[in-house]
């Protein structure tokens, strides 16, 4: 009968739900490592940029890709002159077609992009010395496509 002298004792109602409360935390921390989320996620390089267009959009193969230097985003161009944009959303990543220059914002080595899709929001990527061949290039896009 330990439990009952323990369940006596002033504050052991207190203790045993702070224990619990405890419990539930940690229960649901490994919940959410388990399902990988509330990582960090990252573009590895332009081999995974491309299989991330495939992703979004089947055929879309490109020809040039671009990506930020902190890895939360990507241009891509395939052959036809097409640029989709791949930012991070959430835990995963999402591509979108271009359709026109006007939302693109260039300053120095960044440069704002944003979508028809106003849920897609928008993006700054750090493109270094090619985020003003890219703006250039989306000049080509015209003001819809």
């Amino acid at each position: 009968m330990a439990l009952d002298a323990f369940l006596a004792l002033p504050g052991a109602g207190i203790a045993l739900q702070a224990i619990g409360s405890l419990a539930a935390v940690l229960l649901v921390f490994v919940i959410v490592r388990a399902l990988g989320m509330g990582s960090d996620v990252r573009i590895a390089d332009e081999g995974e940029a491309r299989a991330l267009a495939e992703e979004a959009r089947c055929g879309f193969d490109p020809v040039d890709v671009a990506l930020d230097r902190a890895r939360i985003g990507a241009l891509l161009r395939n052959a036809a002159g097409e640029v989709m944009l791949i930012r991070r959303h959430g835990a995963k990543f999402a591509g979108r077609l271009l359709s026109s220059h006007v939302g693109a914002r260039l300053d120095r080595g960044f440069i704002t992009l944003s979508t028809d899709d106003p849920h897609f929001g928008s993006i700054t990527l750090d493109l270094g010395d090619q985020a003003q061949i890219w703006a250039a290039s989306l000049r080509r896009l015209g003001t819809r496509a």
